[in-house]
């Protein structure tokens, strides 16, 4: 974690689906604890660059910050929490016509906000089968920005260079009904819906417990046994004894 100090910090607050509801940047970090600072010459170089995110369900930070408040959680992330909870509660009071980041939306290009928020939800190009990262390709108005299309969530996404040059000279259109649906109609008529794959998924639930006494976790106390615990494999078998049918039996 201390190498990761210096890189950006990102959230991403999504909703009962995993689809992004708002994307930013936290300036704070976990403190770390002494045990876990490197000694001065010793362990990993503190990053410059790059770049951390933080996926959090919203309800969880709902949970988080009003059930026992961010001050009972582990200490480390306290800070963290807090940052992203005001950040969030912010978000929620402004008016919803002022846009993702307050961003002009009759500016020609967009803003860092509005860029990120983008890039976040939509994860990759947004043509159907594309995988090139969303940070690679190029932000383009659904509707041309020359033609009246405004710069908001509801009027871009990330399209890159190749399948940019489908829309403008190879004869695709493009629609975006929703925020980050885009709708493709190819040059022969054929249509592909595309969305944003979900951010956060649910976990799966831990395995039930082997009813074999053989095969039962160790002993602890209390009940937090832990939830990767593997039973021991059985132990190998002795490889088969090959018996000649001519060979005399012994006596």
């Amino acid at each position: 974690m201390a190498a990761q100090h210096g890189g950006q910090w990102r959230y991403a607050l999504t909703d009962a689906e995993g689809q992004l509801i708002l994307a930013g940047i936290t300036r704070r970090r976990p403190t770390l604890s002494e045990g876990r600072i490197p000694a001065e010459g010793g362990g990993p170089a503190p990053g410059r660059g790059g770049v951390v995110e933080l996926h959090i369900p919203a309800a969880l930070l709902t949970e988080l910050t009003t059930r026992t408040g961010a001050a009972s959680l582990d200490g480390q992330w306290a800070a963290v929490i807090t940052d992203i909870a005001a950040q969030y509660a912010a978000s929620r009071a402004r008016d919803p016509r002022d846009g993702v980041g307050r961003q002009d939306p009759t500016a020609r290009f967009a803003g860092a906000v509005l860029r990120r928020h983008v890039q976040i939800r939509d994860r990759t190009c947004v043509h159907p089968g594309c995988r090139c990262p969303a940070r690679h390709a190029e932000l383009d108005h659904t509707i041309d920005h020359s033609r009246g299309g405004l710069t908001t969530d509801t009027n871009f996404g990330p399209v890159c260079c190749h399948d940019h040059q489908l829309k403008h000279e190879g004869g695709w259109r493009l629609t975006q009904p929703e925020p980050g649906h885009f709708i493709w109609t190819s040059p022969l008529g054929r249509i592909y819906h595309t969305r944003p794959q979900p951010i956060t998924t649910d976990l799966p639930e831990p395995l039930p417990r082997p009813d074999h006494p053989d095969h039962a976790p160790p002993a602890t106390a209390g009940d937090d046994v832990p939830i990767l615990w593997r039973p021991p494999p059985d132990p190998p078998r002795p490889p088969a004894r090959f018996v000649d049918p001519d060979e005399p039996p012994p006596f």
